[in-house]
């Protein structure tokens, strides 16, 4: 079934006051002329916005009295909220399964009655991918590795349903995602507050394991590429740069301390994690996805974030 493209946007974005969605949600305000926006958060604190076309709704995406307050208008979604365990204890946690899946049934259920309906955005992880020391792409092996990284790669795997009613699913595999105000106990905050604070940093491990780092200015502009690009299907999303441990720890102390932060090494504390290595090619071509923010011009962005909330 073919669903009409001519109507004017409705989109409906869920986490629109997290890390992603605080930057996602002005960025689709500036850029769709016209486009009414729900916000969905669980904050008690409201988004502050200039913008009478953005509209907030507290609630719980559990919760079926939230799904009532949602217009049936809705033409385009984003659904970015979810619970990701940061700690390694939480990673198997049976709750993650409902906190995670419930919101999509819910949207499934509710989604299905919207006659508007053209698309649905999923920001999936790189967590769904078997570990390899090889490029990741999107036709590599699944194999999570926790309950959270199995819990994505069956939201992925839900919203597909949809597509017998006409509607588009796109699944993002972000990358590790960073930007001002994010959890501060993953590796990229903690090199950058030691830095900042004069402490060694301290690396288990060679150095050698790699990540992916994606600023969430990057990661909101692929956002709206698929709402651009009318798009479908699942993509790897990052910058395509593997960031070794070391190559972090040296430009965290190059932004945050000019170069005076040492840099030691633990090899015994190794966990043997692989790392990740993200092909991006798929959004590159088809998306015309581009990373904008490289590392160095990232924390940079952090260094003068952290610097004017302290004046």
């Amino acid at each position: 079934m073919k669903r009409s493209e001519t109507l004017q946007p409705v989109i409906f974005v869920t986490g629109g006051n997290g890390l992603l969605g605080s930057h996602l949600v002005p960025l689709l305000a500036r850029n769709i002329p016209g486009a009414e926006i729900i916000v969905v958060t669980r904050n008690e604190k409201q988004r502050r916005t200039d913008s009478s076309r953005i509209t907030s709704v507290r609630g719980d995406l559990r919760d079926e009295n939230l799904w009532a307050k949602i217009p049936v208008a809705i033409t385009h979604v984003f659904h970015l909220a979810g619970v990701i365990p940061w700690k390694a204890e939480e990673r198997y946690k049976a709750s993650l399964v409902q906190d995670n899946l419930l919101p999509i049934a819910n949207l499934i259920e509710h989604g299905r009655s919207w006659p508007n309906l053209q698309q649905i955005v999923y920001s999936s992880s790189v967590s769904v991918y078997a570990a390899t020391e090889k490029f990741l792409h999107e036709d590599s092996p699944r194999q999570p590795a926790n309950l959270y990284g199995a819990s994505k790669l069956a939201g992925e795997d839900l919203l597909r349903c949809m597509e017998v009613l006409g509607v588009r699913t796109v699944s993002l595999r972000l990358s590790s995602l960073y930007a001002h105000g994010q959890y501060e106990g993953t590796v990229l905050p903690i090199m950058v507050n030691r830095a900042r604070q004069g402490q060694n940093i301290t690396i288990f491990g060679d150095g050698t394991r790699s990540q992916d780092f994606l600023h969430c200015e990057d990661a909101a502009r692929a956002l709206l590429l698929c709402f651009e690009k009318a798009a479908q299907g699942v993509y790897n999303v990052g910058t395509g740069r593997p960031v070794t441990m070391t190559e972090l720890a040296q430009t965290a102390s190059r932004v945050f301390s000019n170069g005076e932060t040492k840099i030691t090494y633990e090899p015994t504390k190794s966990d043997g994690d692989l790392g990740i290595k993200l092909d991006i090619s798929k959004a590159k071509r088809e998306l015309n996805y581009e990373p904008q923010v490289q590392l160095e011009q990232g924390l940079r962005k952090l260094k003068d974030e952290m610097e004017s909330i302290k004046e």
